[in-house]
């Protein structure tokens, strides 16, 4: 008799225990979600704190705004930043030279001091004599730097060349992708039109 009370006993703890275990398991799921969700916001953070090598021009430090031996892309000085990924040996990178330039001539246009409009090329993995060599090549009107490590693209995962993507100041200094394109660029024209409608739609 004792026996049977006992197993039923038994019986009657273990939802318990196991109601015990599941809470337990949830509650474990959402601190690690929570601390993956700080981890994604400090990566967020951390990826327009991406340091590259000032141009060694002045004046398209100039044109950038910054005064340092290095920056990051919220260093720039603009409120839209439009950012080309390039590699020296990548043949559409190449063929795509005039499209760009051409869009580098659209945003000069529509550029104001009320909204400032800047474009910089980075040689994902290479080096200051390789992105030297790509900007004279292909007379890149605008600044070129090296990113040897290709951490921008990592941070991006922008893992085709060309590739462009377009960002904006927020008012607290942080930086919004508005566009993003891999591969073509397509007509200038259009892809500025979509930068502007985005920055317009998320001001």
């Amino acid at each position: 008799m004792n026996g049977r009370a006992n197993r039923g006993n038994c019986c009657r703890k273990l939802p318990i225990k196991r109601n015990a275990r599941r809470l337990a398991v949830l509650t474990g799921l959402v601190l690690l979600c929570s601390i993956m969700l700080r981890v994604s916001a400090a990566c967020a953070a951390d990826e327009h704190a991406l340091v590259l090598p000032s141009p060694a021009a002045a004046a398209e430090r100039a044109y950038l705004g910054i005064s340092s031996e290095t920056f990051s892309l919220a260093g720039i000085q603009a409120d839209i930043v439009i950012v080309e990924l390039f590699t020296l040996y990548c043949a559409l990178c190449a063929r795509e030279a005039p499209a760009v330039a051409e869009l580098f001539d659209l945003a000069q246009k529509q550029s104001t001091p009320q909204r400032r409009i800047r474009m910089l090329a980075i040689g994902t993995g290479s080096s200051p004599e390789d992105a030297a060599r790509f900007q004279q090549q292909h007379r890149v009107p605008f600044p070129v730097v090296p990113d040897q490590k290709a951490n921008f693209a990592r941070a991006f995962k922008m893992a085709v060349t060309p590739g462009f993507i377009a960002f904006r100041r927020q008012p607290d200094g942080s930086m919004t992708i508005l566009h993003t394109r891999s591969g073509v660029l397509g007509p200038a024209e259009r892809f500025l039109e979509t930068v502007l409608k985005a920055a317009a739609a998320n001001p």
